[in-house]
């Protein structure tokens, strides 16, 4: 037997023991509470240009696919997962006003999920010009959206990089300008990034 246990009362406590547990408990807590907000963090930000890059071959024909979709149904400016909107009014549930069925709808939302495009498409009735935006963070003119954008087939746009003649490209923030970049895919696409502004 130790002389510190022949010392010790039966019935004590080893205080050195117990602080040394609840230190590496609480050290153990906090790092699990860290790596799960990084995580979190890293899970909530918009794909890289890089990313939709090298997923736009396999994805191709379903983003075609929202693009004709969404030419047919010109009337609104932008179809999301959750709500629709036309010119004058924004649908926050189904309505026949919108001018599509529920069932059009459900097929947009279906293309969307099966491309983890968690924005839908906000198009230009004007230019044809179409942003699907596959994820935003943020809020307001603070966020950030990235995805997939689509240049309308005639001379005016309104996006940037339907008008400029370069592969890729970068604006940074400027109070009173909206920062963007950008990367060619293939005629008319690009990989987009859009704020803040």
């Amino acid at each position: 037997m130790s002389t510190e246990s022949a010392q010790r009362p039966s019935g004590t406590v080893n205080w050195r023991k117990l602080l040394r547990v609840l230190f590496i408990g609480g050290v153990s807590l906090f790092a699990v509470l860290v790596g799960g907000l990084l995580l979190l963090m890293w899970s909530c930000e918009p794909p890289s240009l890089s990313t939709l890059e090298h997923r736009f071959p396999h994805q191709r024909q379903d983003l075609e696919t929202i693009i004709s979709m969404s030419d047919h149904d010109s009337q609104l400016t932008r179809i999301d997962p959750a709500w629709l909107m036309t010119r004058d009014h924004q649908f926050l549930e189904y309505s026949p006003e919108t001018g599509i069925t529920r069932e059009r709808w459900d097929e947009y939302r279906r293309l969307f999920a099966r491309n983890d495009i968690t924005q839908g498409i906000q198009r230009d009735p004007e230019t044809r010009d179409a942003f699907i935006i596959v994820k935003s963070v943020g809020l307001l003119n603070r966020g950030n959206s990235n995805g997939y954008l689509y240049c309308g087939p005639g001379p005016n746009h309104r996006y940037p990089p339907c008008f400029s003649s370069q592969p890729f490209g970068e604006h940074p923030y400027k109070p009173g300008d909206e920062a963007y970049s950008f990367r060619k895919l293939a005629d008319r696409w690009y990989a987009y990034s859009e704020g803040p502004s």
